[in-house]
C-alpha cells in the first residue's frame, strides 16, 4: 500500500509489507494511528488553499467549503447548479427525479462541495474511504501478483507433462487437475510473501487519488485555471491525461509542497487532539511527537485534480459513465480475485480500521495472506477492534452456556 496523498507514505508501505508477510511490530498500532491523526490535519489546509485559490481563477468571489457525507448531496448540489440545460442533461436528470433509486442513493462519501457567493457549485474536495482504499490496493496487489502465480502453475503443468512425457502444448488436463494446479501455484506464491522472497512494488502498488480535487467550469475557464495551476508555487502538475469519449476532463496529479516546519507547527499551537483519546493515543503524546512526525517526513504529497465541465460532470454522476458503476466494473475486471488478493485485501483493510479505532495494540492479525476465511472473520474481528460485541443472532443466548437435556 503506497497512498503517495500521505507525507509518510514510506512508513506507511513498510508496515503494509511486513503484515502482508505476518510481521508484525508492537507499535504498529501507534504508528498507524499517528499517521491517520496528522495526515489530515497537515494536509488538509494546504488542499483548501489549492482549491480555494484555483476556484476564485473563475470566480472572484466569495467561496464556501461545505462538508457531506452522502453521496445524494452531491447529487442534489450538482441538479441545482444547473440552468438552462442541454436536452441531454435535461433528459438525464429527469430520469434522475423518476428513478432515484437507480443511482446508488445513501452511498456514504467523504467530501466537501466548494460553492460560490451564489451557492452554486464551483468544486469538490475528496478524500477515499477505507473499503476503497482498501479495495484499489487489493486490485494492484493483484496484478502483480497474477504474473507470479500464472508462472507457478505453469511450472507446476510443466512438471506433470514431464512425468508422462508428454510436451505441456500437447497435454490434456482435467478442470479439476488445473484447479488443483491454481490452488498449489496460490499456496506457493503465498509462502514467497510469507518468507520475504517476494516483495511488492511501491510503483506498482501506488494509489494516487486518495485525495481528489474537481473544479467545474467552461473550456475557456479551464483553459484558465490550467494556467494558474502552472503559475503556482508550491504546487507541480507531474502528469496529466485528458479524457475523451464517454466522459470528457482533465486529470493532473499535482505534488503540493509543504510549508517550512516553524510555519506549520505553528498552525498546530493550540489544537484540540481530545478526539485522538478515542482512538488510543493522548493529547500530550501527540504534541510530543508532532516534530519529529514532521522532521522525518516527505516534503511533498500527491492530489488527483480533475478539470471538467458542468454537462461532463452530469454524464459521470447521472449518464453512460457514472462513477458507482465504473467502481463495480474495476472490481469486476481484476485480472487476480483469489484468496490471496481477497486477504490482502482484508489486512489493508484491518490496518486502515486499527488506525481510527480505540485500540493502539494487537496481538497479530486475524487474517493471513496464506490462510482461508469467511467474510465474517474479518468482520467479527473489525468488531473487537473497536471494542463491540457483535451480535447478530436471531434468538439470542449465551453461547458460553451448557443446557442440561
Amino acid at each position: 500500500m503506497y497512498l503517495s496523498g500521505l507525507i509518510h507514505r514510506d512508513r506507511l508501505f513498510d508496515v503494509a509489507s511486513r503484515w502482508l508477510a505476518d510481521h508484525v511490530n508492537n507499535d504498529d498500532g501507534r504508528v498507524l494511528t499517528e499517521i491517520f491523526t496528522f495526515e489530515r490535519a497537515i494536509t488538509s489546509p494546504l488542499v483548501r488553499a489549492l482549491v480555494a485559490d484555483l476556484a476564485r481563477t473563475i470566480r472572484p468571489r466569495d467561496l464556501r467549503l461545505t462538508r457531506v457525507n452522502g453521496k445524494d448531496a452531491v447529487r442534489k448540489a450538482i441538479v441545482e447548479a444547473v440552468h438552462d440545460p442541454a436536452p441531454r442533461v435535461e433528459q438525464l436528470l429527469a430520469h434522475y427525479r423518476e428513478f432515484p433509486e437507480e443511482f446508488f442513493p445513501r452511498t456514504p462519501v467523504h467530501m466537501s462541495l466548494v460553492t460560490d457567493g451564489d451557492g452554486l457549485l464551483v468544486g469538490m474536495v475528496r478524500r477515499k474511504r477505507i473499503r476503497r482504499i482498501a479495495d484499489k490496493v487489493s486490485r494492484r496487489v493483484a496484478d502483480q501478483l497474477a504474473g507470479e502465480i500464472e508462472a507457478a502453475a505453469k511450472s507446476l503443468a510443466a512438471a506433470r507433462a514431464g512425468s508422462v512425457g508428454v510436451p505441456l502444448d500437447r497435454m490434456v488436463s482435467s478442470r479439476q487437475q488445473m484447479m488443483d494446479e491454481f490452488g498449489a501455484a496460490e499456496r506457493i506464491v503465498a509462502d514467497q510473501i510469507r518468507t520475504g522472497h517476494l516483495t511488492l512494488d511501491p510503483d506498482q502498488v501506488r494509489v494516487d487519488d486518495v485525495i481528489g480535487v474537481k473544479i467545474i467550469g467552461t473550456p475557456s475557464e479551464l483553459a484558465l485555471i490550467e494556467t494558474a495551476l502552472d503559475a503556482r508555487d508550491g504546487t507541480f502538475a507531474c502528469e496529466s491525461e485528458v479524457h475523451e469519449g464517454s466522459y470528457a476532463g482533465t486529470h493532473y496529479l499535482v505534488d503540493l509542497e509543504l510549508p517550512p516546519l516553524e510555519q506549520i507547527i505553528g498552525r498546530f499551537k493550540g489544537i484540540d487532539w481530545s478526539f485522538a483519546e478515542g482512538r488510543g493515543l493522548s493529547a500530550y503524546h501527540l504534541e510530543e511527537s508532532l516534530i519529529d512526525y514532521l522532521s522525518s517526513a516527505s516534503s511533498t504529497f500527491r492530489v488527483e485534480l480533475i478539470l471538467t465541465t458542468l454537462d461532463d460532470l452530469i454524464e459521470s454522476e447521472f449518464g453512460r459513465c457514472i462513477h458507482e458503476v465504473r467502481i463495480i466494473e474495476q472490481r469486476d475486471r481484476s485480472i487476480y480475485s483469489g484468496r490471496i488478493a481477497q486477504n490482502a485485501s482484508s489486512i489493508i483493510e484491518y490496518m486502515l480500521e486499527l488506525a481510527i479505532s480505540p485500540t493502539v495494540r494487537i496481538d497479530g492479525l486475524p487474517i493471513k495472506v496464506w490462510g482461508r476465511y469467511l467474510r465474517d472473520t474479518m468482520v467479527e474481528a473489525l468488531a473487537k477492534l473497536q471494542k463491540q460485541e457483535r451480535v447478530e443472532w436471531l434468538v439470542p443466548g449465551d453461547p458460553g452456556s451448557v443446557v442440561e437435556l
